[in-house]
């Protein structure tokens, strides 16, 4: 997401039928961003009771600062308590966001590991801006 975008929206979706409401876990594990990048979407969820591909979404607010950064990231985890015990996480229950820097230039390697055989000359490695914007006159 842009950091000048504004929101970031995740969906949570449920398969599978309920007669009480579920309650959700969301946490947050910083990575490079810090509480000053995004607004924390709240730490539970309630899911209403019902049938299959009930959707909800976390909406988190992404704080638009004027410090040049690059990217930077954090992720979302889903959880259920121990006392629902017929309920299971889904295959995907984490969810990482990118914040994508508009101040300034951003740089970075397009692969963290490069492989090369001795004596072949070098290994090519590609440089890739990732955000901000580059003017030349």
């Amino acid at each position: 997401v842009g950091e000048a975008d504004g929101t970031v929206i995740l969906t949570v979706d449920k398969t599978g039928e309920n007669v009480t409401p579920l309650q959700v876990t969301v946490t947050v594990n910083m990575m490079s961003a810090t509480a000053e990048d995004f607004t924390a979407p709240p730490q539970t969820l309630t899911l209403p009771p019902g049938g299959d591909q009930q959707l909800q979404t976390l909406t988190i607010q992404i704080i638009d600062d004027s410090i040049a950064e690059g990217m930077e990231s954090f992720s979302v985890e889903l959880g259920v308590r121990s006392e629902d015990t017929e309920v299971a996480l889904g295959e995907i229950s984490t969810a990482t966001v990118m914040i994508f820097d508009n101040d300034g230039i951003a740089i970075g390697f397009t692969q963290a590991r490069h492989r090369e055989s001795e004596g072949t000359g070098g290994v090519p490695v590609t440089v890739q801006i990732m955000s901000g914007r580059l003017e030349t006159t």
